[in-house]
């Protein structure tokens, strides 16, 4: 499962490089004071911003800090659009230009005097946001809310509630492949504290079951000051490229920050790092290995140790390393005979109803077992019929694919 979207015209996913979003503040409520960009500081840092290789500039009135005062519409739309109309003319079509907004009307406004992108804290809590976006064919970020922007705790809820946006979205006519996700890090209400947002960022990588491009927006969150002891938001910086390179190495494809140039090196060593998608391709077929547990050869060397003998040894290896593959190109009757395959073998495989009715088209199946399984699955589909011996190669490709030094460099 290759997660490709866009953002504007610019765009996002695992093979291409990690999008940087630079924070245009243009709230005196906001936690972080030294970002606010005033009318004079407006355009300078918006210019800088994208000398410094920000794609994406993304301008919010409205702070949502806990604490912060509610700010009517009028007020926002008084500090947003003289702000928006100055950047749009100046960078208009040379950056993507985002306006974090949860109210509708201000969103189509936005998008009328061209802004590309609406970025919803609230995750479409304005029941007129998704088909706004729709109607004026704009990008759309959705961050994980329930009553209160942020609200959610734990990321099995916050995965959940995303999935139910999507489709929300989705069915409002807005295009999917214009659609990013955001996982709401941040004490956004008093219940989250920094172990909340921890497991968020240690868990980011859960986000990928919904299938859509991630944005990480910790940029000099509360979490980072409770754990290094630094209340001063000014202070957290070396902090808030730690969590970014952690959240990039973790799966996110957009980072917003209010440190452009301070955070570059640190994404892209860690996109580096986290590497390509393992992918083959072969017979018009293509397999990716999207988790990945366990090394027999590691497990090997620990069993030795306890003193397994060496055939032992290396037959545990195998069943206790996992694998999730994805395998997308085949028939329903090649999927049929791969589940059949992996069920005979101990595992299973997710397969489409469609198959099960034999419907024509190619289908997508989501293998799951144990290195050895999978690779018993590999080599008996050789001497199957159809385009099976293809499958085989493309999952033996794959396989070899997650330890390549070419995957990073």
């Amino acid at each position: 499962m290759t997660i490709e979207g866009f953002i504007g015209k610019t765009i996002l996913g695992d093979l291409h490089p990690v999008r940087v979003m630079g924070v245009i503040n243009l709230s005196r409520e906001s936690f972080y004071q030294e970002s606010y960009a005033g009318e004079d500081a407006l355009l300078e840092r918006a210019l800088s911003f994208a000398e410094e290789g920000s794609e994406v500039l993304d301008l919010g009135a409205v702070s949502t800090a806990p604490g912060s005062p509610p700010i009517p519409e009028e007020e926002e739309r008084n500090r947003l659009f003289p702000a928006l109309e100055a950047v749009l003319d100046r960078l208009g079509g040379e950056v993507v230009v985002s306006v974090d907004t949860q109210r509708a009307k201000v969103a189509s406004d936005a998008l009328s005097m061209g802004a590309d992108c609406i970025n919803d804290v609230s995750g479409l809590r304005d029941p007129d946001m998704a088909r706004t976006v729709a109607d004026h064919d704009g990008s759309l970020i959705i961050m994980a809310s329930r009553d209160r922007p942020g609200d959610i705790l734990e990321v099995g809820e916050i995965v959940a509630n995303l999935g139910e946006r999507l489709v929300a979205a989705k069915e409002a006519g807005v295009s999917m492949e214009k659609v990013t996700v955001d996982p709401g890090i941040g004490r956004w209400t008093p219940p989250k504290g920094p172990g909340h947002d921890l497991a968020i960022l240690d868990g980011l990588s859960r986000l990928r079951v919904l299938n859509r491009p991630v944005m990480a927006a910790l940029s000099r969150k509360s979490f980072i000051g409770a754990v290094l002891g630094r209340p001063i938001p000014a202070e957290r910086l070396p902090g808030s490229l730690a969590a970014t390179a952690i959240a990039v190495y973790n799966g996110a494809h957009l980072v917003r920050t209010h440190d452009v140039a301070a955070s570059m090196d640190a994404i892209r060593m860690a996109e580096a790092v986290r590497g390509r998608p393992s992918i083959a391709r072969a017979g018009g077929i293509e397999v990716e290995v999207f988790a990945s547990w366990g090394r027999p050869q590691d497990l090997h060397q620990a069993f030795g140790r306890l003193g397994v003998e060496e055939g032992g040894a290396k037959a545990l290896g195998g069943k206790g390393s996992f694998r999730a593959l994805s395998i997308r190109g085949v028939t329903s009757m090649e999927a049929i005979v791969i589940k059949q395959e992996m069920l005979a073998r101990g595992g299973d495989a997710a397969i489409p109803m469609g198959a099960l009715r034999c419907d024509p088209g190619e289908m997508e199946v989501l293998v799951l077992g144990t290195a050895a399984q999978v690779r018993g699955l590999g080599k008996n589909l050789k001497s199957q019929p159809f385009n099976l011996p293809a499958v085989a190669g493309a999952i033996e490709g794959a396989l070899e694919r997650v330890d390549d030094p070419k995957r990073y460099w």
